[in-house]
């Protein structure tokens, strides 16, 4: 069963992401981390994120794949991506997946805030 505003991050940056935690969690979310997307992939037969976020220093071409792979779950997991790729050339590269926007590749709280507003817009 999915809750409402659980986030699994897939990164080996948990330090990282460990600090930005406060943020998701002012913001009504819980958040998990995965170091691997097979890590991530395992978990979700348990418990369904509302939105995975990869940070796994992957190309276009991985991330495209670690995409696909993730709504072979389940279609309804919306997903985001650190990415050194301009806006533009991210959505090019993403269209047609449904990604909800890229994160630079250091987030601050400001970038969770713009992630989150963007997760609010597609769940309503």
């Amino acid at each position: 069963m999915r809750c409402p505003m659980d986030i699994l991050v897939v990164s080996p940056r948990a330090d990282l992401w460990q600090n930005l935690r406060p943020q998701f969690e002012r913001r009504g979310a819980s958040m998990h981390a995965a170091a691997t997307l097979d890590e991530a992939l395992n978990g979700m037969k348990n418990q369904l994120p509302v939105l995975v976020v990869l940070d796994l220093d992957l190309n276009r071409d991985e991330l495209r794949h670690a995409v696909f792979r993730i709504l072979s779950v389940n279609a309804m997991i919306h997903t985001a991506a650190v990415s050194t790729m301009s806006p533009e050339t991210f959505h090019d590269a993403m269209e047609g997946l449904g990604m909800l926007t890229s994160l630079p590749t250091s987030p601050t709280p400001s970038d969770i805030d713009a992630l989150m507003d963007a997760l609010a817009k597609v769940t309503g």
